[in-house]
């Protein structure tokens, strides 16, 4: 986990995720609107958005993005500590 904050605190500047990156993502994580909207704890209507274009995802959108896609583990880990409780 060191490792992982420590590459991502090296980084400075977030991709921009345009609406093909963000869906990229979504299939990636194989994650519907709905489920994207879980894991960044947002509305669907604001994934709806960031898909179409009509919103950019802001700063921290984009880095939890970010963090996984370079680190798909982060996201099961979620998954699994959301399961046990």
């Amino acid at each position: 986990m060191k490792n992982a904050i420590k590459a991502i605190t090296s980084v400075t500047s977030t991709p921009d995720y345009a609406p093909e990156a963000v869906k990229s993502l979504m299939k990636f994580m194989r994650l519907n609107e709905k489920g994207m909207a879980l894991f960044m704890n947002v509305t669907p209507m604001t994934v709806r958005l960031w898909t179409t274009g009509a919103v950019n995802p802001c700063g921290l959108a984009k880095r939890l993005m970010q963090i996984y896609e370079l680190f798909p583990d982060t996201m099961a880990r979620l998954v699994e500590d959301g399961e046990e409780h």
